[in-house]
């Protein structure tokens, strides 16, 4: 073979060889720097209003048409059986009373407008009929989301979850943020984790909340840096992962303030998908 005709060949065997990685460094950029994120955060004041009850059970029924029964289980904490004291046996009602619920929705769109993720958030706030030693009302702040990727791009399921939370952050020195849960990292694959909370309290002022739900990918914790108990504190449930199809959080927190005492609270909700 002509010794110039081979050279040639080298020389366009190289070029190709550096567009190839050219375009492989490309591709791989793109898919790192394509995560886009969602963030809201509503003040809620001791004014604010919420759902009603009645409005609250039409949101969960909606919530469980779009993400199905698995996702919105346990969203309705103050049903009867969905939660008991220590001492309370099963068909008890438990002195937990429903006061307000907010909700908000977020998406994520590529470039084109094509929604890639979206996700629906629900913070309901529940009143426990009691005070303790101190004179404080016991509140709990129930935090629920389900996020899910859309797979009707033009090619096809390019997107995946990769993060979404809730936050709940008091701004009243009045508000004593006790006890949240989960309190440590929950992990999972296509199985079965519980939330639990207040399992080491007994005693009549103290429930014992247990709820399983799926946990498909990923793990579900408190959120680094954004958890901290006492006065003013805040609670932020967390998943992390790479997960294409439907996923929920839920997590919960108990306040203490004084009879009649106000308290404000900045919900924040947020969630991060990824394309390709």
């Amino acid at each position: 073979m002509n010794p110039k005709r081979i050279f040639g060949i080298c020389v366009l065997f190289a070029a190709l060889l550096v567009v190839g990685v050219a375009f492989a460094l490309v591709v791989g950029a793109e898919a790192v720097l394509s995560t886009s994120t969602a963030q809201e955060t509503l003040r809620i004041a001791p004014n604010s209003s919420g759902m009603s009850e009645d409005e609250f059970m039409a949101y969960a029924g909606r919530m469980e048409q779009r993400y199905g029964p698995e996702a919105v289980s346990a969203l309705r904490l103050h049903i009867p059986d969905e939660t008991r004291g220590p001492s309370q046996g099963a068909g008890a009602t438990p002195n937990i009373r429903y006061v307000s619920a907010w909700s908000g929705s977020l998406e994520i769109r590529n470039n084109d407008g094509v929604v890639l993720a979206d996700s629906d958030n629900a913070l309901v706030l529940y009143a426990l009929d009691l005070t303790d030693e101190q004179g404080r009302d016991h509140y709990y702040w129930w935090q629920w989301g389900a996020a899910k990727n859309r797979e009707d791009t033009w090619i096809g399921d390019d997107s995946n979850l990769r993060n979404f939370w809730s936050r709940v952050e008091f701004e009243n020195s009045t508000s004593n943020l006790l006890w949240y849960a989960p309190d440590g990292d929950m992990r999972g694959v296509e199985n079965t984790v519980t939330l639990r909370f207040g399992l080491e309290f007994s005693g009549p002022d103290c429930h014992n909340i247990s709820k399983d739900f799926i946990l498909h990918q990923g793990k579900i914790r408190p959120k680094p840096g954004e958890c901290r108990v006492g006065n003013a504190g805040k609670y932020a449930v967390d998943w992390v992962g790479s997960y294409e199809g439907t996923q929920s959080i839920y997590g919960i927190c108990e306040e203490r303030r004084q009879d009649s005492a106000g308290s404000a609270v900045l919900w924040t909700y947020c969630l991060t998908a990824s394309q390709f």
